[in-house]
């Protein structure tokens, strides 16, 4: 065997093969589990434990991460004049790609018109009471926490409302003297240390947890629900497909001049982590981890980028919000024009920027949308059924504009 044989890691050694052997194991045990003659709520109650258990482990290391993470990129930029520059070219890569996202979503479903090849009912499903989470003021003015202990405590913490406080925070430890500021860069340094070990103690129960969601997600709604909104889905997924892989890509590619696929295998650990647990806030550690340690990707930026991607970013979430909504207006007749689209694209937006990066959070923003066009907002039963499906492709979409991010970012800061 050849030195080089040695050194290449063996593939089912690899942290994304584990978890894709994982989530496979889980559609087939999950698909099991629904045709068994005796009741499986047993099962299914010691998959949701096994499932609950690795989110919980991803949450609970999310807050001291980010904190330990950003103040040190914060204080180690060097001045608040370079804070403002990495700060700007971060936000106009977000919203740039954001739109395009949105763009892409409203062409898909334009193209296919997916809504006008389905016949359901608003009652063909349970309804959901839904609320408006609130106007872009409303976001602005939670961003400012009253008590930046309350943020961190609050479940789920205020992601927002941390980043605000820790990056002001950081921003005036930049305005005190090298010696005094010191022990606040030691100890974030000696915290970020801690969390990234204990990010690697959580990856070894990564495939379990996998498995474990995967399984349960298949036993409780099968695969039957989804002939029905076949066209929807297809939509949304071909729409989120060719975000990332084309359009995303081709930005990293443009900007660095390095094969973006390579890239996105060093990430897969973070993306398939994503994709299972349908949260951005959830996988941040991973994203973190797979960004500094495999692609070698600036901790500076990262810990900047990152974890504010994981908060404003969600080009997936975007994207599907202009599709559903569009959707919606074909199933119960109403013709949109081109106006109405460009304030479904300018809404889409801005409801993206104050989404949660929990599960199911684009459906809750999706209110924002239909109110704005004078939709029904009864109309989200419809797709309720199989959101979780196109939550965990547009978590992984999100994920992904987010580490390419960073990589872009570092690329054009160096």
């Amino acid at each position: 065997m050849t030195q080089s044989n040695n050194l290449k890691k063996k593939w089912y050694k690899e942290l994304h093969w584990q978890i894709a052997v994982g989530m496979l194991f889980g559609v087939l045990v999950g698909l099991a589990i629904k045709q068994v003659p005796f009741s499986p709520d047993g099962i299914i109650k010691i998959l949701d434990v096994g499932g609950t258990i690795f989110l919980r482990l991803l949450k609970m290391i999310v807050l001291p991460l980010v904190i330990a993470s950003l103040l040190l990129g914060v204080m180690g930029v060097g001045s608040s004049k370079d804070l403002s520059r990495l700060g700007g070219k971060t936000l106009l890569y977000y919203i740039f790609t954001s739109l395009i996202a949105i763009t892409v979503g409203l062409v898909f479903v334009n193209l296919l018109k997916p809504g006008s090849k389905v016949d359901i009912q608003l009652g063909a499903f349970e309804n959901t009471t839904m609320h408006a989470p609130g106007s872009l003021l409303d976001i602005l003015v939670r961003m400012v926490p009253e008590n930046p202990i309350g943020a961190m405590a609050a479940v789920p913490f205020d992601m927002l409302g941390v980043l605000f406080f820790i990056i002001l925070f950081g921003v005036f430890a930049l305005q005190v003297s090298p010696e005094k500021r010191k022990p606040i860069a030691d100890f974030a340094d000696s915290l970020n240390e801690i969390m990234l070990k204990m990010v690697h103690g959580v990856l070894m129960l990564a495939p379990i947890g996998v498995f474990c969601l995967v399984a349960e997600l298949i036993a409780e709604v099968g695969l039957g629900i989804f002939v029905s909104l076949a066209w929807y889905l297809l939509t949304v997924l071909l729409a989120l497909g060719f975000h990332f892989f084309v359009i995303v890509p081709s930005l990293f590619y443009f900007f660095r001049r390095e094969n973006p696929y390579a890239y996105m295998k060093q990430m897969a650990p973070a993306l398939l982590t994503a994709f299972s647990s349908a949260s951005s806030a959830g996988s941040l550690p991973l994203t973190m981890e797979c960004s500094q340690k495999n692609n070698k990707v600036s901790p500076k930026v990262s810990s900047i980028v990152l974890p504010l991607g994981a908060t404003i970013n969600m080009d997936g979430t975007a994207l599907y919000e202009g599709v559903a909504v569009l959707f919606i207006a074909q199933v119960v007749g109403v013709d949109l024009d081109l106006t109405q689209q460009a304030l479904v694209l300018i809404t889409a937006l801005l409801a993206s920027i104050g989404a949660a990066g929990i599960p199911h959070a684009g459906l809750a923003m999706m209110v924002v949308i239909l109110e704005t066009v004078g939709l029904p907002l009864e109309a989200t039963s419809m797709i309720l059924a199989v959101d979780r499906v196109v939550d965990m492709a547009r978590t992984s979409v999100n994920v992904w504009s987010d580490s390419v991010g960073a990589a872009i970012i570092d690329k054009v800061s160096s």
